[in-house]
């Protein structure tokens, strides 16, 4: 890759700490030049690869399979050895003030690793931040965990004294397995996230979410169901409250029409089913094809554990294409840019996008694949793909 292309990074001032998982940490970065992105830069750990190799696979093996808009942008840019030290003295200080995680205390940067990724920031707050509406201060900000969830709402409202009021939702969400294990018995009821749910949920209450499957149905019924699984009753208490637009009954209602319109869960789901070809428990082949399968199946690994973010916010009129203004009015339209969609609900138009993220490969290694086959027999030998549970519908 041609390094003379590639941003530097000298000035450790401009990132402030935003969260960290156990292989990276997430910065926000105020240089106007990087403020739509958040700085993820990696910990010092054995056997983690390095920033260049997750990026160029991102970009040669993962970017190829979507178009373009589907996942989200990434920059390369290096880093001195100095700004990535300071920022190590600043995890230490957040240690000390009681800030950090007490479980992620002791981790630290990798000062020899010379790249860091700027991810498109699709967080609410920096959503409402874009063109005209930096200087608008915040009146609300709410992120809202679904209970017995990965999902999250985040909403955000602008205003001033003159009553300009700017409102985003983003709504975060995993997809997982959109299509139907090839493990999975022929007489199977469940489909392969719900199976699983069943089988750690056992008689918990309140422990299953929505299904996969109904995402991709193309059924209306079905895909409000899912939507409703993800924006439940109890967010109305929280988000939107004095809200302009943006409640959450319109925010399901967009959600649905956006969910049957757009192709971007389709193609995630073709992939998963494309890159693997003889399931967790299949030996796969026994000639030069069968490292290209490994490989394929890491990809169908990855894009089950993707995440998505879905940005709803009210539509300017000035960004809105001819088909929706002049003639018979659609319920959707895509946009100029190609990567956000327009939905009218109630003769007011929203503007749509979704972004892919969390795609880095997954680990191959003999431990981890073990682990996943076993989750596979303890399915099939529980029984757990089959029968009826009263709690949960049949996915099939």
């Amino acid at each position: 890759m041609d390094s003379a292309g590639i941003p530097q990074i000298d000035d450790a001032s401009v990132f402030r700490y935003v969260a960290e998982g156990a292989a990276n940490v997430l910065y926000e970065c105020s240089d106007p030049l990087y403020s739509q992105y958040l700085l993820r830069l990696r910990k010092k750990m054995p056997s983690q690869p390095s920033t260049l190799s997750v990026y160029k696979f991102l970009h040669d093996t993962i970017g190829p399979l979507f178009d373009p808009g589907m996942i989200v942008a990434t920059k390369l840019v290096r880093l001195s050895p100095a700004v990535l030290q300071q920022l190590n003295g600043a995890l230490v200080g957040l240690e000390q003030d009681g800030t950090r995680d007490k479980k992620r205390h002791g981790t630290v940067l990798d000062v020899d690793e010379q790249y860091g990724v700027f991810v498109e920031n699709m967080t609410a707050t920096a959503s409402t931040a874009r063109g005209g509406a930096a200087a608008l201060p915040i009146l609300q900000d709410v992120r809202y965990k679904i209970k017995g969830s990965s999902s999250v709402i985040g909403y955000v409202q602008r205003g001033d004294k003159s009553g300009e009021v700017q409102e985003v939702a983003v709504l975060e969400f995993k997809p997982k397995w959109l299509a139907q294990s090839r493990d999975a018995p022929a007489e199977w009821t469940y489909c392969r996230t719900c199976a699983l749910r069943r089988m750690r949920a056992k008689d918990a209450a309140n422990s299953y979410q929505f299904c996969p499957f109904d995402l991709v149905s193309g059924d209306r019924e079905r895909v409000s169901k899912c939507v409703n699984a993800l924006l439940p009753i109890e967010a109305e208490e929280r988000i939107g409250q004095g809200s302009r637009c943006l409640d959450v009954q319109r925010l399901r209602r967009v959600m649905v029409d956006f969910v049957l319109n757009t192709g971007i869960f389709e193609r995630l789901k073709m992939i998963q089913e494309k890159m693997d070809r003889n399931g967790l428990l299949g030996d796969g082949n026994d000639n030069d094809e069968k490292e290209q399968d490994s490989t394929d199946f890491l990809i169908a690994m990855t894009v089950r554990d993707c995440t998505a973010f879905v940005r709803i916010s009210a539509a300017a009129e000035s960004d809105l294409p001819s088909e929706a203004i002049s003639g018979p009015t659609p319920t959707y339209v895509k946009g100029k840019d190609a990567r956000v969609f327009y939905v009218r609900d109630e003769q007011e138009w929203f503007a749509v996008s979704c972004r892919l993220a969390d795609l880095d490969i997954k680990d191959g290694s003999g431990t981890k694949r073990e682990y996943w086959k076993g989750i596979e027999r303890e399915l099939n030998v529980g029984g757990w793909y089959c029968g009826h549970d009263a709690k949960l519908a049949e996915c099939r």
